[in-house]
């Protein structure tokens, strides 16, 4: 490429040229603006009412678990001793029928006293962590509050068939309870299944997850 004149220089552009930088310009702008906005969606400005399926099913499905699930609370508290003496003994039987590897005698006593407490306590923080990002992807229309809601609920379903093994399932202890955390755990996939519809995803705002097929294209 050669260098320009002097007269290429001092020359002033026409106002075609002009014109075609400008253009130029405005698209390189126009192109970088839909790439952030695709990268980064914003919420609609008004999504209107929230489906029942979210603001009503959900919360019917998950406030029967929440009582099935206070009702095994409360009934373990109650009967805290009866299920520390069960534990050890399970873990006593355990220890003799299977030596190698096995706790002490002092380690089973720390185990039996400790475990069942952090169970109830464990099972109390899922109910109000559950609760309050149930309400708050209908309050805030919010699908991370959405999404995180699931993430406890799983978690939550995970611990319930170990913890009914473990505190509840003695011939000395109510069998209803078990029962009833089978009951919870039914309904807990209802309140998750619900919150999944079509209806309420799309009533909430779209993901604002990284997408990196669209960072490399925006590159």
């Amino acid at each position: 490429m050669t260098d320009a004149t002097p007269d290429d220089a001092d020359r002033t552009p026409t106002q075609a040229e002009l014109d075609a930088e400008d253009l130029a310009e405005l698209r390189k702008r126009n192109s970088a603006d839909r790439d952030r906005a695709n990268l980064y969606p914003k919420r609609p400005g008004a999504p209107g009412p929230a489906p029942a399926a979210l603001v009503l099913h959900a919360r019917v499905a998950w406030w029967a678990a929440a009582v099935c699930g206070l009702i095994c609370i409360v009934y373990g508290a109650v009967n805290l001793g009866a299920t520390r003496d069960a534990l050890r003994h399970r873990m006593l039987v355990d220890a003799v029928t299977t030596p190698k590897g096995q706790p002490t005698g002092d380690q089973i006593t720390t185990f039996a006293d400790v475990l069942p407490v952090a169970g109830l306590v464990i099972a109390a923080l899922f109910l109000v962590g559950e609760y309050a990002f149930l309400v708050a992807a209908v309050s805030h229309h919010s699908r991370n509050c959405r999404n995180f809601f699931l993430a406890i609920v799983a978690l939550h379903l995970m611990c319930i068939p170990i913890g009914l093994d473990l505190f509840f399932r003695y011939p000395e202890l109510w069998s209803g309870s078990v029962v009833l955390g089978w009951l919870q755990f039914a309904l807990l996939v209802i309140a998750a299944v619900m919150t999944l519809r079509r209806g309420v995803n799309r009533w909430l705002p779209e993901s604002t997850r990284m997408r990196p097929t669209r960072m490399l294209r925006s590159s």
